[in-house]
């Protein structure tokens, strides 16, 4: 996690709003839905990006190889090769706050989300993952075992052991 909620920043602010809220829809129950999904997929783009602003493809900086020769490639229509994708699936995120519910804290809340950033993978690499079972299912090692990605590692840096 490059941000904090607890930064001063009015997006810190929004992020710590959307986790409890998050924290209270979980302690109540309440199944996933797509607005649910929505929050939790903002929360994890401001904790890598530091805003809620759609993230910015062209300089991200967790990308696989094959993105990246697709991003550099000059096409103009690159983007529609590549997909931002959650290494932790974000049903898996509100399963383990479901999971978790009864001592869920907004810091656990924020280590479950932050904890496996997104990464930008190609189409073809989507679709391989889906094919192997790993759309929603396994560790984010398991799903990314077949993808090639260096320069950094798929867990944050931030996160704690």
């Amino acid at each position: 996690m490059r941000y904090s909620i607890h930064d001063k920043t009015l997006d810190a602010k929004k992020a710590r709003i959307l986790v409890n809220a998050l924290i209270d829809c979980a302690k109540a129950g309440v199944r996933s839905s797509f607005s649910i999904n929505k929050m939790l997929w903002g929360i994890s783009l401001y904790l890598e990006c530091g805003s809620f602003s759609r993230e910015n493809w062209s300089t991200y900086h967790r990308v696989s190889e094959a993105a990246k020769r697709v991003r550099d490639s000059g096409d103009k229509g690159w983007k529609k090769h590549v997909t931002f994708e959650h290494v932790r699936p974000i049903g898996k995120m509100y399963e383990m706050f479901l999971d978790e519910q009864g001592t869920l804290t907004l810091e656990r809340a924020a280590i479950i989300i932050g904890e496996y950033p997104p990464v930008l993978i190609t189409m073809e690499e989507e679709l391989r993952m889906a094919k192997l079972g790993f759309k929603s299912e396994g560790t984010p090692e398991q799903r990314y075992a077949h993808i090639p990605i260096s320069g950094f590692s798929l867990r944050s840096e931030a996160a704690p052991l």
